[in-house]
């Protein structure tokens, strides 16, 4: 792109995806009047440190880039509603992430993220986060802050527990944990009355909770590919259907 490029003040909409941008002129951050900007499927490997200046941006894709980090301004960002990030090369979200409180969709699937930010749970707006396809090994403490949370996809990831705080996300409707090495689950994960599908085949999986059977609105379960020894009740989950249990040795082994 030109280096006057930042001249164009008065810009609202840019469309630069499909491209072979390496990079994007330093005055970039001149934009400020831009509001949906799509980046997708270029070779960044960086965005300018003054990116931040991009007050009335409400629409990012950057998808499909090789982006190793976000530049200490991003956070600055604080109209954002919609972020796409997934597949890049980041291995970490910087430190004032958590001050994009008007973000409702994350996609940042496919990088290699091994821990998110302290604050990281001040996205109180947020409603669709994906993760999935990282390094985390863990989720924040006080993850279960994220109140207006929906939907939440962490498969493919390292994860060996959950905080007990993910009893507070209330309005959780869709979860994907799939792929995991969970071997247990809190035992506030039966307060997620609003769940209605579950995926947490492929984990370690050696019980579940009592209070499992409290997930009242659960239609869809897959617990496949465990190590569970036995079942709670699932009689008391009115609205599931035919949850997939196959691939528990140990299980299938006790029923006969």
């Amino acid at each position: 792109l030109p280096e006057n490029f930042g001249r164009l003040q008065r810009l609202k909409m840019l469309y630069l995806s499909t491209n072979q941008l390496a990079e994007l002129p330093e005055n970039f951050g001149a934009l400020e009047a831009l509001e949906k900007l799509s980046l997708g499927d270029n070779k960044l490997v960086a965005l300018p440190e003054n990116f931040g200046r991009l007050a009335a941006l409400k629409e990012l894709s950057v998808c499909h880039n090789q982006l190793q980090a976000l530049p200490d301004s991003f956070g600055q960002l604080r109209s954002l509603h919609l972020l796409e990030l997934y597949q890049n090369r980041l291995s970490s979200l910087p430190a004032n992430f958590g001050c994009l409180t008007s973000l409702r969709i994350l996609h940042a699937g496919a990088n290699s993220l091994a821990a998110l930010p302290a604050g990281f749970s001040g996205l109180a707006s947020l409603r669709n986060l994906s993760l999935s396809a990282n390094f985390l090994r863990r989720l924040p403490d006080d993850f279960g802050q994220l109140a207006s949370l929906r939907t939440f996809s962490c498969n493919a990831n390292l994860l060996i527990e959950l905080p007990d705080s993910i009893g507070f996300l209330c309005r959780l409707q869709h979860l994907r944990l799939e792929g995991n090495m969970l071997r247990t689950l809190p035992d506030s994960f039966g307060q997620l009355r609003s769940l209605r599908t579950l995926y947490l085949g492929i984990n370690r999986l050696g019980r579940l909770p009592t209070s499992f059977t409290q997930l009242v609105a659960l239609q869809t379960l897959h617990l496949d590919h465990n190590l569970l020894r036995e079942l709670p009740s699932l009689g008391h989950l009115p609205a599931l259907r035919d949850p997939d249990v196959s691939g528990n040795h140990w299980l299938l082994q006790a029923r006969l």
